[in-house]
């Protein structure tokens, strides 16, 4: 009997045992895999905020030509090689990306390319100036960077690359030249390309040198409107944004020819967001078209004294962009007066937007003014 009554002691005592043992592991399997959840709702709840949270704003700021040799040289050594560029570093500085056209070779080498009758060299301590002032890549695709010869070409790629600069539109050989500089910006993959309508011009029979990049020879990429059309649409899916400079037009007209307009076009419908044009030495109308920004001369912006007073006037151009759209562009008004572009006041500024809004009318875009700058947004 005492035997019968130990057993059963012994094994109620097991079960009980076995079951404090279940509702332990119970607790234990509940704490790891209830954690496991929580952790994963709560990296899920992450991803949801992450994927609401609006695309990040960034801006680009751009201006036409900027050439440092001649008057503007003698100015920087006079009163310093950051001159050109003191009035306007503030602005040009606070963008995320700027841009402008180089239209000056930065050396001490080379020789005049015969025959041409005006050319432009200056200072290769010039890049660190370029630098200073908020410069992230310019254009050499113009009828300048040439100017003496390929020496200083070679010598301006590596100025400006050695101060973090990009060149565009330009280098050693003809693939070079022709290579789209990609930058990146607060996660959006920008592509600029730039060309110019000058590469196969040459002025002497003696040495009939064109500003032309080969594959044996530097130079620049030349205007071709249905190539720059392939370019554009071969990018438009393996990019963000595609902005694209072009050196190009009639010197001192106020009005792009037709085929500046229809090629502008082309490469808006083939995926280019931006198409920034230079070389007349004035100022021409903006237009939006199909939610692209197309500034068809920029004018001068760095520059000595020219005989005609609208040369003197000119605008930077500020986007602004949230995620790849383009949200807003802003013009502001500049005067250049002793070598040195400066932010437009008074009676210069009125004029000078009031000049851009009636070009930009003129191409069925709305400029509206307000606090001393022009402003077009989406329409």
């Amino acid at each position: 009997m005492v035997f019968r009554e130990s057993g059963r002691r012994k094994k109620w005592s097991v079960l009980y045992l076995s079951l404090v043992l279940i509702i332990l592991a119970a607790f234990m399997a509940w704490d790891r895999w209830g954690s496991y959840f929580s952790a994963a709702d709560g990296q899920q709840d992450e991803q949801v905020s992450e994927q609401r949270k609006p695309p990040s704003e960034w801006t680009i700021a751009a201006n036409g030509d900027i050439m440092l040799g001649r008057g503007v040289a003698t100015a920087m050594r006079e009163n310093g090689v950051f001159y050109p560029f003191e009035q306007m570093a503030p602005l040009l500085q606070k963008a995320d990306l700027t841009f402008g056209n180089l239209e000056t070779p930065l050396s001490q080498k080379g020789a005049p390319i015969p025959g041409k009758g005006i050319w432009f060299r200056g200072d290769p301590a010039a890049s660190g100036a370029l630098k200073e002032a908020g410069y992230d890549l310019v254009s050499i695709a113009n009828n300048h960077i040439l100017d003496y010869d390929s020496p200083a070409l070679l010598d301006t790629l590596d100025y400006l690359r050695q101060e973090g600069i990009e060149p565009v539109g330009g280098g050693k050989d003809l693939a070079e030249a022709v290579q789209p500089v990609i930058k990146e910006i607060k996660g959006q993959k920008i592509v600029f390309i730039a060309a110019t309508e000058m590469a196969d011009i040459f002025w002497s029979y003696d040495y009939p040198r064109t500003f032309e990049a080969k594959t044996d020879r530097p130079g620049v990429q030349k205007f071709d409107a249905d190539r720059l059309v392939d370019t554009v649409a071969s990018l438009r899916d393996e990019v963000d944004l595609i902005a694209v400079s072009l050196h190009w037009g009639a010197e001192y007209s106020d009005y792009p020819e037709a085929y500046q307009i229809e090629t502008a076009h082309r490469l808006a419908d083939a995926g280019a967001n931006l198409i920034i044009g230079h070389h007349p030495h004035c100022l021409q109308g903006v237009e939006m078209y199909n939610g692209s920004l197309i500034a068809y001369s920029l004018g001068n912006f760095v520059y000595d004294k020219q005989r005609r007073s609208k040369c003197q006037e000119t605008v930077m151009v500020k986007m602004f962009f949230q995620g790849k759209e383009l949200q807003k562009a802003e013009l502001y008004p500049v005067m250049i007066a002793d070598e040195q572009p400066r932010p437009a006041v008074g009676e210069d500024a009125v004029r000078i937007l009031q000049k851009m809004k009636e070009l930009g009318s003129g191409l069925g875009t709305n400029l509206e003014i307000e606090e001393s700058k022009g402003m077009i947004t989406q329409q």
